[in-house]
């Protein structure tokens, strides 16, 4: 089988990420199995994957789509992956006319306009412009390209399958296949209350609004509990991102409760930290890609995630935690205070992350669900 992968940026540093990991893994297994795997990206330098031929074009929009038939014409692919968003979705006109099957890879999340609104009073304007564009994409101009021009649509999460499922009406079929995992890769421990009785949260990644780093430290402020503590790893952050979080802690006067390090730390460090946690805070405004799979390399450690109710983070912790009300600090600090307070609590998320690691898919068993879909 022939198929042709179009997707945005496919560089190396952008591999560790979402959605960019899922097809990269994917590819490769599916080479693996004796398929003919190309890429097209929009890059002059894509990343290389064993088995799998790379091409270069000016741009995936539609009005690049001479150029994007082009190519496709002389591939002749017996299916064509491509990562709809409201608006690439109404103009991506190279997929009209298309002698093969379309397979849709929802990485973006399709909000509701109440769900960016929400976002824009925690994050501002200025950065919410590249997700509104999509709310002046009127929705039957959309929906009517996706039942044209594709034969089936994945996403990784149970939410933005049934949310697909339901503005299509069933038409094409939205199937939920999530991210895989390496299990070997992130050693489950039995994590143990602490001996000073302290409760140690833990954040991962950019500490930026849209992830919700400021929701946390609101947060924080309101959890009256003095042994609660956050250690803060704000990967890839150098000297003057530091100062910035070190003067937003100072701000919200929690200085004596909040331990921050940047730069970035191997694999085996990392997993150390996430055992050391008794929780790890990922209070997400928006998730850019629909799924992060730091909560899923977190859980499958044994410690429990406590989320926002946005994107993908619901079905992904389920009993491993809990998620709260998009962007609210308060939802987020009596859950905080719970965990902290309520022993039986803390047991309970530990054992979920026990029953969340347990139906965790391979990455072989992934590539199986991708190559049905892909043969129909």
């Amino acid at each position: 089988m022939r198929i042709a992968i179009c997707i945005y940026d496919f560089v190396p540093a952008k591999l560790p990420l979402q959605p960019w990991l899922t097809l990269q893994m994917v590819a490769q297994g599916l080479a693996h199995r004796g398929h003919s795997v190309h890429i097209v990206s929009d890059t002059v330098e894509p990343a290389r994957i064993d088995g799998v031929e790379s091409h270069t074009v000016t741009s995936l929009r539609g009005s690049n789509a001479a150029e994007l038939r082009a190519l496709l014409g002389a591939l002749r692919p017996d299916a064509v992956i491509f990562l709809p968003t409201p608006l690439n979705a109404a103009t991506a006109s190279w997929l009209d006319g298309l002698e093969c099957r379309c397979i849709g890879f929802a990485s973006y999340p399709f909000y509701t306009a109440r769900e960016l609104w929400t976002s824009v009073r925690c994050i501002g304007l200025a950065d919410m412009t590249q997700y509104l564009r999509h709310l002046l994409v009127p929705r039957p101009a959309w929906t009517r390209a996706m039942k044209r021009r594709f034969h089936a649509l994945v996403a990784q999460s149970e939410t933005t399958t049934a949310r697909l499922a339901t503005l299509l009406g069933g038409t094409p079929a939205a199937l939920c296949i999530p991210p895989g995992i390496d299990l070997a890769q992130w050693q489950y421990r039995v994590p143990t209350d602490a001996t000073d009785d302290s409760i140690r949260l833990l954040y991962l990644g950019a500490a930026i609004a849209i992830r919700g780093f400021d929701v946390a430290l609101d947060a924080l402020v309101r959890v009256e509990d003095e042994k609660v503590r956050l250690r803060v790893l704000a990967r890839g952050a150098d000297e003057a991102s530091l100062a910035a979080i070190r003067a937003a802690v100072a701000k919200h006067d929690l200085a004596g409760r909040v331990e921050i390090e940047g730069g970035w730390i191997e694999r085996m460090r990392l997993i150390e930290e996430i055992h050391a946690a008794d929780a790890v805070l990922q209070p997400f405004v928006l998730v850019p890609s629909e799924l992060p799979v730091t909560a899923m390399e977190v859980i499958a450690c044994g410690t429990p995630v406590i989320g926002s109710a946005i994107d993908g983070l619901p079905s992904t912790i389920g009993p491993a935690g809990t998620v709260v009300t998009q962007g609210s600090a308060a939802a987020l600090a009596d859950a905080i205070t719970r965990f902290a307070q309520d022993a039986s609590v803390r047991t309970a998320w530990r054992e979920g992350c026990q029953r969340q690691r347990a139906a965790m898919l391979d990455w072989d068993a992934v590539t199986d669900r991708w190559e049905a879909v892909l043969h129909g």
